[in-house]
Order: structure tokens, then C-alpha cells, then sequence
């Protein structure tokens, strides 16, 4: 309810309740953003995998913990040949033209390609003084009425498992010498350094009643997934306020990640 919520946003700039990560093809994870690899001008393939390196932007979870303590560009060459391709299915689906001065449909119509993935995400989190009972029942209640921009109209409706003891859950909490990120994160600079990333300006949303009333938020720079850091605390990247310009109201860019070792 309200006020629960309320109570966990309290002191939500300084210990959150929740961090949640981005959502992953099940078994993949982000490529990490390393050193780049110094590579012999006259070598054509070891160029043109360096290319294709570049590009790659997921990679089997194994890939990652078996080199925990040595992950380097290196480790993923050899992973290029075979890389997996998703499938994807795309739906052409047809939509009214709604004049906004009027709010009434008009003459005419126009079509949106629709993406469907057939692969299963996995997301991780990590939670601070809640119970698991009431991180299942939100969960519950999200997947039956649904996630995302078109919840409305009867999308984003999912099924759910949760795996309380999954098997890498040390790689989470074991430190090492560097930090990679897991989540769309606002960086804090008191307590990580930027050691290989990419950002993104983020114009986020806001929903339920207020995608009426206040839809637009301030937009923020945020690192993406993949991105490295050499950190000093348990809790990173910071909600920011700002962004809604609403008492009580964060956008949440902590980062849920995995420690390692490398260059």
C-alpha cells in the first residue's frame, strides 16, 4: 500500500530497499567493457573479429565466471566464431490515427512493428529489509497486470520464478579488484571510478496516474550495462531526485553487479 512505500522511500537516497538489475537473455550477461586488444595490422582475421568483437553485447554467463579472476578482451576472441544469434519474431500490427487537439480518431491508419523475443530474462536484485513473502507478492501482482508502455492495452504480462539460492550468487558478493555493472545506473562518484564504459541520456517516464498528470521526467546520463569500475563500498550508483522534481518520488540507478579481477 501507500504507505508501506512511503516508509521505504524514506531513506531511499542513502540505503535502498531494492536494486534491481537490466533484464538478460537467461544464461547471458553483458559483455564487460575491458582494455582494448592491440591488434597486428596485417592480421585480416584477428581485425575482423576485433570488429565483431566490438559489437557483441552479451555473453554467456560461464564465459565471465570461469575467467573471474582473469577477464580480459582475450577471453572473448574465441567466443566470436560461435556466437549465438537470438531469435526474434516481429508482428506488423495496425493502429488508429488519433488527432491530439481533438482526442478522437481520424481517417487513417498506421503500422508498428512489434518485436517478440523467444527467450527467457533473466534479472537479478538484491533487497534490504524486506521480506521475500512481499518481494513474491509484488512481483505476483506486476506479472497479472502487467509491465511496460502498453500494459493497458493487455501486454507485458509475464510469468515469474524466483531462484533465491542460484549458484553464482558469490560472484555478487565476493570483492575483487573491479566492479562490472549490471543495471542502467547513475554513476556516484564518491565511491567508483570509471574504468571502461559507455553512457546513455535517459528520458524516463512516469506511469499510473501520473502518465496523465506529470508523464515527463528530466532526462539523466546513465552508464549502461557492462560498464567497469573500481569501487570502495556494497552500495552503488545513486537515485536522483531531480529527475521527477517530486517530493518522495527517485529515479533508482543503483547498480546490482559482479566483482572480478583483470587488466
Amino acid at each position: 500500500n501507500e504507505e508501506k512505500l512511503k516508509e521505504l522511500l524514506e531513506n531511499f537516497e542513502k540505503r535502498p530497499f531494492i536494486i534491481f538489475s537490466d533484464g538478460f537473455i537467461k544464461d547471458f550477461l553483458p559483455k564487460p567493457f575491458l582494455k582494448s586488444i592491440s591488434i597486428d595490422s596485417n592480421c585480416d582475421e584477428l581485425i575482423d573479429n576485433n570488429k565483431k568483437l566490438k559489437k557483441l553485447s552479451l555473453v554467456p554467463k560461464e564465459l565471465i565466471f570461469e575467467n573471474i579472476d582473469n577477464l580480459k578482451e582475450e577471453v572473448f576472441l574465441d567466443y566470436i566464431k560461435n556466437s549465438k544469434s537470438f531469435k526474434k519474431a516481429t508482428n506488423i500490427i495496425t493502429k488508429n490515427s488519433i488527432n491530439r487537439l481533438t482526442n478522437s480518431v481520424t481517417d487513417g491508419l498506421y503500422y508498428v512493428k512489434e518485436n517478440f523475443l523467444d527467450e527467457e530474462i533473466d534479472i537479478y536484485f538484491a533487497y534490504d529489509g524486506i521480506s521475500k513473502e512481499f518481494i513474491e507478492e509484488i512481483f505476483d501482482v506486476i506479472s497479472k497486470r502487467g509491465f511496460g508502455k502498453d500494459k493497458s492495452t493487455g501486454k507485458g504480462k509475464f510469468s515469474f520464478k524466483i531462484d533465491w539460492d542460484f549458484k553464482e550468487k558469490e560472484y555478487f558478493t565476493t570483492k575483487r579488484d573491479k566492479y562490472l555493472n549490471l543495471s542502467t545506473m547513475l554513476i556516484n562518484k564518491e565511491n567508483m571510478l570509471l574504468y571502461y564504459g559507455k553512457t546513455l541520456t535517459k528520458f524516463p517516464k512516469a506511469g499510473g496516474f501520473y502518465a496523465n498528470s506529470h508523464p515527463f521526467k528530466n532526462p539523466i546520463i546513465c552508464y549502461i550495462p557492462g560498464s567497469t569500475f573500481i569501487v570502495n563500498s556494497s552500495i552503488l550508483g545513486r537515485a536522483e531526485k531531480r529527475a521527477f522534481n517530486k517530493e518522495n518520488h527517485y529515479q533508482n540507478g543503483y547498480s546490482i553487479g559482479i566483482y572480478f579481477n583483470g587488466e
